[in-house]
């Protein structure tokens, strides 16, 4: 019995030792922030083109297709940005005793600018197409902002401890722990409607519209990084 109270006393000892040896490492703790606002260069609009009936003609899909190809390489986008989506077949009446088979085909199309948006209005108003909608407004190096927003707040955070502990006569070590704290993007998920021209178009974040310009909300992207720095 007195050789087990001998070995559980040592055993505490030791590892009160131990503790009580350990020496802290002092900190800093900080959080850096970086905020950056882009220009979308990819706008993506859903459109319906119906085939019609006037006067005993009849207006195929394949017409009003390239009709809207050919205005649209007029203003800049060629006809590659204009995709279909999906094509349904429906009897409609066009007379008082006659029934056609009309089409619809679902496009989208992709504009490169909020400035070239308003020329594709005005080319919908002259097509009378009608039916439209803009589901989509982002950048093409959208991951490449991203990357460098999170090394500005990065080095915020670096700037920001180097400067504190300067006023203390300290300097900055190695880094211990870093974690992203806040990442968000602000990217047209939310739609306003405004009339433009007479016909009705959904329009994601217009900041303003006026009839010589369609003005989008910059894409803006917010990183925060926080960092425990060790202290020199």
């Amino acid at each position: 019995m007195k050789v087990l109270q001998v070995i559980i006393l040592v055993l505490c000892t030791s590892l009160s030792f131990s503790q009580s040896s350990k020496k802290d490492t002092p900190f800093i703790e900080v959080t850096g922030k970086a905020e950056l606002e882009i220009s979308p260069n990819e706008i993506y609009i859903d459109l319906l083109l119906k085939e019609k009936v006037k006067s005993g003609k009849k207006t195929s899909l394949d017409e009003l297709e390239n009709s809207l190809k050919n205005e649209l390489e007029k203003i800049g986008v060629p006809k590659e940005n204009l995709f279909i989506s999906d094509i349904n077949s429906v009897i409609s009446k066009t007379g008082w005793w006659s029934q056609e088979v009309l089409s619809t085909g679902k496009y989208s199309l992709k504009v490169t600018s909020p400035k070239k948006l308003k020329k594709v209005f005005e080319i919908f108003e002259k097509l009378k197409i009608t039916d439209t909608n803009i589901i989509k407004a982002t950048h093409s190096e959208l991951t490449t902002f991203k990357k460098k927003n999170r090394i500005a707040a990065i080095k915020a955070a670096k700037e920001k401890a180097k400067y504190l502990l300067n006023a203390i006569d300290a300097g900055t070590g190695k880094p211990l722990k870093v974690y992203e704290t806040e990442h968000q993007l602000q990217d047209f998920a939310q739609l306003n409607h405004l009339n433009v021209n007479q016909s009705s178009y959904s329009i994601s974040k217009v900041k303003s519209y006026r009839k010589d310009v369609v003005q989008f909300e910059n894409i803006k992207l917010i990183s925060s990084i926080h960092v425990v720095f060790e202290i020199k």
